[in-house]
């Protein structure tokens, strides 16, 4: 026999623009709603932030801690998001699906001085295309490294017509 599909509570719906493909109740009585061009999270009913998926640079699920880690691009510190079930449907799984449809190209390489370089060009809600070059790992800034750089964003841009 099948079960029939759960559907979100209206505010949880309410929260981003198109139809929930999963969400996820969270500690400290929160809400993470996954949608095909965004992700928002909500603190009770009220939006606390709504993303587009290209903000994100990476996640991870640890399942002992049923946790979401969230890392933005730009941003030092991730969001560590605990779901108040040890397995939430669907999250993990949507939640990678929609970073990766994001990413058009991708190409990383050894940063001069150590470290590495991860160039990307993403695809926002629009439909238009940009760059993002990520250090990963520790980088020696200087010049030779703004002109790794520039070189690794220019061969990405190249890659996709850009």
């Amino acid at each position: 026999m099948f079960k029939r599909a759960q559907r979100p509570p209206a505010f949880v719906r309410a929260a981003v623009a198109e139809r929930p493909l999963a969400w996820a109740a969270l500690d400290g009585d929160r809400w993470l709603v996954l949608a095909r061009s965004e992700l928002a999270l909500l603190t009770g009913e009220a939006l606390t932030w709504r993303r587009p998926w290209h903000e994100v640079e990476r996640g991870e699920w640890d399942g002992e801690r049923h946790a979401l880690t969230v890392h933005w691009v730009g941003v030092p510190e991730p969001d560590v998001l605990v779901t108040v079930e040890e397995r939430p449907r669907d999250l993990p799984l949507t939640f990678r699906e929609r970073v990766e449809a994001s990413v058009v190209h991708s190409e990383s390489e050894r940063a001069v001085g150590g470290g590495r370089l991860r160039a990307v060009v993403r695809r926002t809600p629009e439909g238009e295309l940009l760059t993002q070059v990520l250090a990963v790992g520790r980088v020696q800034p200087g010049p030779a490294l703004d002109a790794q750089i520039d070189a690794l964003e220019a061969k990405v841009r190249d890659a996709v017509g850009l």
